[in-house]
């Protein structure tokens, strides 16, 4: 299926950076400023703590047959960060070093392209560690970002955007990823809409029989499959609350 690629892609392809950045620990508070006006994306530029996964950098930013994957764009006088879906899975995404019980809200803007497909090719995604039986313990040292790859997950969340608003809260089961439906309607497309999602409640819905006290957040960020019709969605303001 189309949808395990990403997982694939997350567990297996690493994205190198081109220069070496300095190692720094973020997202430990009970209010997190994931995406800001602050960060910016560009081909020289990655903001510091984030990084990009599955898919070749340069190509990202520089499609030269369409629009870029990532990029800058402005919506009805708001800028943000724009991911649009091509050839390749890839993930951007920001390292976070908080437990669950401490950031249980994720709040964003989005605005949202039109698409074919059921379920809409880019979506924010949420990594976890720590709530199985078999979790080991974690090496805080792996939660220090470098600029280099992901940290570790063991549990991972996309929150998308569906054809039909009579989804909006339902959980599917990807592979790997359990995907919930935040909200849906091509009504509702080509426009600003503020969102809230209770992470807490989604993650006992997903997986019931975690321990929720044990989980760590480990990453936050957006991400496109594969996807022959193309869609995008322009992010701004995601920030993780208590």
């Amino acid at each position: 299926m189309k949808q395990t690629l990403l997982v694939i892609s997350l567990l297996f392809s690493l994205t190198a950076c081109a220069t070496e950045k300095k190692a720094m620990i973020v997202g430990t508070s009970s209010k997190i400023n994931v995406l800001t006006a602050r960060d910016q994306f560009s081909p020289t530029h990655i903001p510091k703590g984030w990084v990009i996964e599955g898919a070749d950098q340069d190509k990202l930013f520089s499609n030269k047959d369409k629009l870029p994957n990532i990029y800058m764009a402005r919506k009805n006088d708001r800028i943000g960060v724009h991911i649009q879906s091509g050839h390749d899975d890839f993930i951007v995404a920001r390292y976070q070093a908080t437990k669950l019980l401490v950031t249980p809200f994720l709040i964003w803007n989005w605005y949202v392209s039109e698409h074919k497909s059921p379920h809409h090719p880019v979506r924010l995604v949420v990594g976890f560690y720590g709530g199985q039986a078999q979790s080991e313990p974690l090496d805080p040292s792996l939660l220090v970002w470098r600029g280099q790859e992901l940290p570790p997950f063991d549990r991972l969340i996309a929150i998308g955007y569906d054809q039909t608003a009579l989804k909006r809260g339902n959980i599917y089961s990807m592979g790997q990823v359990k995907y919930y439906v935040q909200r849906g309607g091509f009504e509702q497309t080509n426009r600003w809409h503020q969102e809230a999602a209770d992470l807490f409640q989604i993650y006992r819905r997903a997986w019931p029989d975690d321990h929720l006290g044990n989980v760590k957040i480990t990453f936050v960020g957006m991400a496109a499959t594969q996807d022959s019709g193309d869609g995008g969605i322009t992010f701004s303001n995601i920030q993780l609350i208590r």
